[in-house]
């Protein structure tokens, strides 16, 4: 599992890295003139262009006790332990602009790997201790959802930043309803170089 895991975290690298820059999108990401998808676009290859550096450390799942038998609980993982490298970037508003690679373990011990964007605003003063709210928009491959099929995801962010230390909390819903699937609340860390 861990030689498996960790071809898995240096194909992503491989894969991630040359496609986010080929991409290649003309315009500026404010403006209003372009269209919603080619300030999107311009927004991602400004973000990997212009970007930090970020080193994205994965944590933490909880699966509710509301939702998940005692017996399941205690069969699946907590530990999600991985990485992914991001790059991040600022607007004229101080809100928060990531896209990234991140794969890690999930809760049947299998390897999840995802790409993705991710937008937060932050609440407080620059440097110290912040709050914020966001989303991400990401593609997801975990081999036992749709037979291995990357498919995209959208998530609600939460995050509390000091300086360049970012804890980062997602809540993944139930989809299709029933006992032992989804409700995870998922936590990871990152840090911002300069």
């Amino acid at each position: 599992m861990r030689t498996g895991f960790k071809l898995v975290v240096a194909l992503a690298a491989l894969v991630v890295s040359p496609l986010a820059a080929a991409v290649d999108c003309h315009g500026d990401p404010t403006s209003e003139t372009l269209a919603w998808y080619e300030r999107f676009c311009s927004r991602l290859t400004d973000t990997w262009k212009r970007g930090g550096h970020s080193l994205l450390l994965s944590g933490y799942s909880w699966h509710t006790p509301w939702t998940y038998t005692k017996e399941k609980r205690d069969e699946l993982e907590s530990d999600s332990w991985g990485g992914g490298y991001g790059r991040v970037v600022y607007d004229e508003k101080g809100d928060e602009h990531m896209v990234y690679g991140l794969a890690f373990q999930d809760s049947h011990r299998n390897a999840q790997i995802q790409v993705g964007y991710a937008w937060t605003r932050y609440w407080g003063t620059e440097g110290g201790l912040q709050g914020g709210l966001g989303y991400t928009l990401m593609i997801v491959q975990r081999p036992d959802i749709w037979n291995g099929i990357p498919f995209p995801a959208a998530l609600p962010l939460a995050s509390v930043r000091y300086d360049r230390a970012v804890v980062t909390m997602t809540f993944i819903p139930t989809v299709n309803g029933g006992v032992n699937n989804g409700s995870v609340l998922y936590v990871m860390g990152r840090y911002n170089f300069k």
